[in-house]
């Protein structure tokens, strides 16, 4: 998606009328298809309609599968997630209301203005990116003010609870180090001999054996810059080959898995690639370590605070279930 904010706000599915209380309803007119009751939440109805909208692609994907029970286990699995999070919003629209939490226009505002700002977004690219998600202007300001008033809940009910120590931070850092490493970057030079499109087996032989009698001209100490400008056909051949600082995943596999298994000084043997063979030279290694502890602290702490949050969040999700009134009607929700 295009908006972080809409990773964690979906968009709201329209109200579903309460059924009369007294009266028994009226037949439906020829075609006209009614929707199921899904579920009561202490008396407020969430309809299949309802969970369909708010599952959106990942049901159309669920469906899209072959018919069979692999299908409905994947529906029924949608589906629950939808429930979950259209519960969650009723438990907490009941905890806005009873503890009197209000939003301003202006904080909606605020929040919507520093998204545009993450995203380079003006208002019609932000309506175009609402659009993809099935939202217009007005549901979106909806959901940014459900969200937040859910913040504020949660802040109230757990600003006490979420603590992390420099402690914390530090064992964290020196227990995941894996998480924190720098960018491994080489130096490289290389010498390049083209292969020319189509070449057959003897022209592949003739250029790899050229290949080899300069790896062992260098190996038996020649300088590799001055080599290059003699030797390459590549357009780095005028500045001795310099390739300058390369990262993974920005050159030819093959170029990669030989310049990163090199050590500082090395000559490799001849690497084929697509379009010829190549001679590398690591000159410098940089990166890879971990990185300091100041360097990453807040990064760090920010992380643990919100592993906590959402933790108490999970709690306080599950105390307001135990005190809801449930009444579970589709079967797909009744699965579990």
């Amino acid at each position: 998606m295009i908006l972080a904010l809409l990773l964690a706000a979906a968009a709201p599915a329209p109200a579903a009328a309460p059924p009369p209380a007294a009266a028994p309803a009226a037949p439906a007119a020829p075609g006209v298809v009614l929707d199921r009751v899904a579920a009561v939440v202490n008396g407020d109805v969430i309809t299949l309609g309802e969970l369909e909208e708010r599952a959106g692609a990942d049901l159309r994907r669920a469906d899209a599968e072959p018919a069979g029970p692999a299908r409905e286990r994947a529906r029924a699995r949608v589906l629950q997630q939808a429930f979950d999070n259209l519960l969650a919003e009723k438990l907490f629209g009941a905890q806005v209301a009873a503890l009197g939490v209000e939003v301003s226009e202006a904080e909606v505002d605020q929040v919507i203005d520093d998204v545009k700002k993450r995203n380079h977004l003006d208002d019609a690219r932000l309506e175009e990116a609402l659009a993809t998600q099935g939202m217009d202007r007005a549901a979106y300001r909806k959901a940014v003010k459900r969200d937040l008033e859910s913040m504020r809940i949660i802040q109230l009910k757990i600003k006490n609870k979420v603590k992390v120590s420099d402690e914390d931070v530090q064992n964290y850092w020196q227990t995941h180090p894996q998480e924190f490493r720098s960018d491994e970057e080489v130096r490289v030079r290389h010498i390049f001999l083209a292969l020319p499109e189509g070449a057959g087996p003897a022209e592949v032989a003739r250029v790899r054996e050229r290949a080899e009698k300069l790896v062992a001209r260098l190996r038996r100490g020649e300088e590799f810059g001055l080599l290059a400008r003699q030797a390459s056909e590549g357009p780095s051949a005028s500045e001795g080959g310099e390739l300058g600082w390369l990262r993974r995943g920005t050159v030819q596999p093959e170029v990669e898995k030989a310049a990163f298994g090199m050590q500082q000084g090395q000559i490799s043997d001849p690497v084929r690639t697509r379009s010829g063979y190549q001679i590398l030279q690591v000159e410098e290694r940089r990166g890879g370590g971990p990185r300091p502890l100041a360097e990453v602290k807040e990064e760090i702490r920010d992380r643990l605070m919100n592993e906590q949050a959402d933790r108490y969040r999970s709690q306080f999700i599950a105390e307001l279930k135990k005190d809801a009134v449930l009444d579970i009607k589709l079967p797909e929700l009744k699965a579990d």
